[in-house]
């Protein structure tokens, strides 16, 4: 009797524990900036993320080498000269959605804060994003800018005048 009360506790806690938590289905992540000569633009859709909607604790993980480009060449120097993917695979974001969103329904506004880390440096991050529900999936949808140079990342000569210095990053994941 002990051993089956253990056992419907154990898949009940179980059940629990995965109701609260909320990982990634579909979406994308991408950025964009301008330059003299044309707009520069890229997107992934390789991203990893769990949302913890108790607590509003979140983790992100995109592997920079994911990010795709119009053009090859772009791509390459993004990857070899720019955020040295090989280096610093990764970009990351971790930190919390400040309104408790535990028994949502409706779409809201929150504040997110966190820590985004890019090319091995790690900055306090805050924005606002739009959370709401469609069926099973609970949508996020984020804009916010960022500055490469913030995270050490040294732009070659030939770009300093034709390129922007902030970088617009728009972020549409679906979790489940």
């Amino acid at each position: 009797m002990s051993r089956c009360l253990s056992l419907i506790l154990f898949f009940l806690a179980a059940t629990i524990a995965q109701a609260q938590t909320l990982t990634f289905d579909h979406g994308k992540v991408e950025f964009h900036t301008s330059s003299i000569m044309s707009d520069i633009e890229a997107v992934s859709e390789e991203i990893d993320m769990v949302l913890n909607v108790e607590s509003g604790a979140f983790e992100i993980r995109i592997p920079i080498a994911s990010f795709e480009f119009e053009y090859e060449m772009m791509q390459d120097h993004f990857n070899e000269e720019y955020l040295e993917s090989d280096q610093y695979p990764d970009a990351t974001f971790t930190g919390k959605i400040v309104q408790d969103i535990s028994d949502f329904q409706e779409a809201i506004e929150v504040d997110v804060s966190g820590e985004l880390t890019i090319h091995g440096v790690t900055k306090p991050t805050s924005f606002s994003a739009t959370l709401s529900k469609k069926d099973e999936l609970t949508k996020i949808n984020c804009i916010f800018p960022i500055v490469f140079k913030d995270f050490d990342v040294d732009e070659p000569s030939i770009l300093r005048k034709s390129v922007a210095k902030d970088v617009e990053v728009k972020g549409i994941v679906y979790l489940k």
